[in-house]
This record gives structure tokens, sequence and C-alpha cells, in this order.
């Protein structure tokens, strides 16, 4: 099969009929535009294009009633096709594969690893753990495009009748966000739970712990084992978050003054926290197992102590408390630094809360003068709580 650059002089020339039988010859300009000729002098164009995985050969016209110009269009017009088509058919042969699991796996890898420091929070929820499976874990086999409405509502609802309204509503959430960036990248033809309404309402939790809760809670940590009672107190002496406090390690704390990771934050900087002097007394009190080796910790200071809703309801039961939980602890600081009259800005910089955008970009001090005698003030009052 020859190539040749068509015109419409060489066309005409008596030199591209054969003898006998036909020829075909390939456009130089267009390699999928054909033209075939038969020793009679009839030419005829035609295009082939490859339709999965095979080539296709479709009639165009005959020359010269189908200008070189027109055959040159329609056999471009015909190879687009066939390529939309193609990747069409690709990306459903993608999807009628992909498994729900897959899916996750992917978004987990992709997206949530690389901007979102709750990631495992957000995987736990969809794929589970080892302590607790996912609720969506009946449907990982099942195809992604194949999670119906009506499976996801049954999840949700069976959450409600668990008692658990706010993991019903984040998991929820969690499915929208994971199907939303899968439409996105054509992994699922379009996300069909975005219509559904949360089932319960959230509220923001304004539970503050009164003066005899923190000496009961304070007193009741002394009865725990070793490490949650420190745990507890250092929750309660800080303020930090309960994931910063429970996976600190040794080698985060120089002198008097522990260093949160960046990677362990909300913000993207570490974060200087003051310890005060019943706080180095605490963290004394407990074994040092080496330098990277986790604080709070039952397994020689490989892993961190995790088991938080045993021991709260054991703390519960010392303290003669409940209804509170240990985010609460983290707002009750917050409110007695106030109490205090802790200026708001240090305040905000204790708990490492989040600046507004123009003290973000050009406040750089440090506050560390500031945040220690905050908390120094802070563990005075905590301590004549505990008295009194």
């Amino acid at each position: 099969m020859a190539i040749h650059r068509f015109t419409d002089r060489w066309l005409q020339s008596p030199n591209t009929t054969p003898s006998q039988g036909r020829a075909e010859f390939v456009d130089a300009l267009c390699p999928g535009l054909h033209l075939r000729v038969t020793s009679k002098g009839t030419r005829t164009f035609s295009v082939m294009v490859r339709v999965r995985g095979k080539l296709v050969r479709t009639t165009l016209g005959k020359y010269p009633l189908l200008a070189l110009h027109d055959a040159r269009e329609a056999a471009l017009a015909k190879m687009r096709e066939a390529d939309q088509c193609a990747d069409l058919h690709s990306a459903t042969a993608r999807r009628e594969s992909l498994t729900l699991r897959q899916m996750i796996d992917s978004y987990v890898e992709r997206h949530l690893k690389p901007n979102a420091r709750s990631w495992k929070n957000i995987q736990a929820a969809l794929l589970g753990s080892a302590k607790q499976p996912s609720r969506l874990a009946h449907l990982h086999a099942r195809r992604a495009e194949q999670i119906s409405k009506a499976d996801v509502v049954a999840v949700i609802d069976r959450a409600m009748e668990d008692g658990k309204p706010q993991a019903a509503v984040n998991l929820l959430r969690y499915i929208k966000m994971l199907f939303n960036w899968a439409a996105d990248r054509d992994m699922v033809p379009a996300n069909p739970f975005e219509r559904i309404r949360p089932p319960a309402r959230t509220r923001e939790r304004d539970r503050v712990l009164s003066n005899p809760e923190i000496a009961a809670i304070w007193r009741a940590s002394f009865q725990l084992p070793n490490p949650y009672g420190q745990m507890y107190r250092m929750f309660l002496l800080t303020g930090q978050r309960r994931t910063e406090v429970a996976t600190m390690r040794w080698c985060e704390i120089s002198g008097r003054t522990w260093t949160i990771p960046r990677e362990k934050v909300k913000k993207d900087r570490a974060h200087a926290v003051p310890i005060s002097t019943t706080g180095q007394a605490t963290l004394a009190s407990l074994p040092k197992f080496g330098s990277d080796a986790f604080v709070f910790t039952t397994t020689g200071g490989t892993s961190a102590s995790s088991n938080f809703a045993k021991v709260k309801r054991e703390i519960d039961r010392l303290s003669e408390t409940g209804g509170w939980t240990i985010h609460d602890i983290r707002r009750t600081v917050r409110s007695k630094l106030a109490e205090l009259r802790i200026p708001r800005e240090v305040a905000r910089k204790v708990l490492n809360h989040e600046d507004g955008k123009v003290d973000r970009i050009y406040n750089r001090h440090d506050y560390a003068k500031e945040k220690r005698e905050a908390l120094v003030k802070w563990e005075k009052r905590l301590l004549a709580i505990v008295s009194s």
C-alpha cells in the first residue's frame, strides 16, 4: 500500500490507474484517508479507523464528486469520532471494573494524604480498622457505580438506630466527598448522593466543666493505671488536643517546652507548648523507653496508648461525673484562661487556634513568654480548684 501526498493533479493522472485489479494509496497528509483506484479508473475515498482494537473501513465517496478537501475533512471527523468513542469505551471499562474499595484506596492516596490532616479519621470511617470495621464493609467489593442511594441511606439509618447521629452525619459527608472526587475524575458517572440530607442536626458543644467536676476528674486521675492518669492531667494542664497529647514522644520535649511537630497539628507549622512545674512532675513519673518512644504507652514506647473509651468510662465512675468528652476539657481550659483575663490573642496561641489571614501573614511573634505566663496562671488556678 503506497503512501502518497494526494493532490488534484495526481488524482487525475492516468498513472494512478492500475492495468488490472485495483490499487490502494494512503494520503501522506491525512494518514487515515485511503484511495482505491480500479482498472476502469474509478477512484473511491475511504477512511480506516480502529474500533475496539479492530481496523474498520468507512467509504466516504467517489472522486471527483467528493472533492479532495472534503474527503480529508470527512476522514478527520470520522477519526475524531472514533477517538472519542475509544475514550468513552476505555472510561466505561475502567468504571465497570472499579470496586468501591479500590476507589476509596485511590482517594486516600491521591487526595486525602496530600491534602487533609485528618485523613486517618476519614480513612477509618470509609475503610474501617482492626478494632472497628467500617459500616461500608459489605459494599467494598461491589462496583462503585453500582452503589445506590438506597444502599447509602440504609447505612446512615443503621448508624442512627445505633444511637450514633454524629457518626452518621460524618459518614454521609465523607461519602459525598469521595464520590464528588471520583466523579471529577470520571471514575463514576456522577455523585448520586449529593441530595441526601444529613440525618441529624449537628450542634456545637458548649459543655464547660464546673470547678467541682475539674477537681473530681483531677483526683480520679490518680486512681487510673499508668499512663492514663498522667495523660488526663496533661489534658487539664495544657489544653491541647487529645491526639496531640496521646501521641507525645520524648524527643518532642526539650527542657520546659513540648514542641508538637507540624504533621500533628491543624496549623501548618510546629506548636510550642510550655510545660508547667506540675506538668514536668507528671511526665517525670512515667518511664522513659527512649528518645523517640511514646510518652503515654503500655507497649514499651513502641505505640501510643489509645484505649480512650474504656478509660473514659472508668474516670466517669471514679469521679462520679458524666456527660462530658475529652474535648470539653480543652474548651474548659480556654474558658478558664478568659476567666483569668488572659488576653484573647495569647489564649488563642496557647490552644493553637487559627489566626486571621492578616495576622497569619504579618505577625511572626512566637508568644513563648506570654504562653508560659498564661499556663502558669492556669496551673495555679487549677491546683487551687483541686485543693478547695
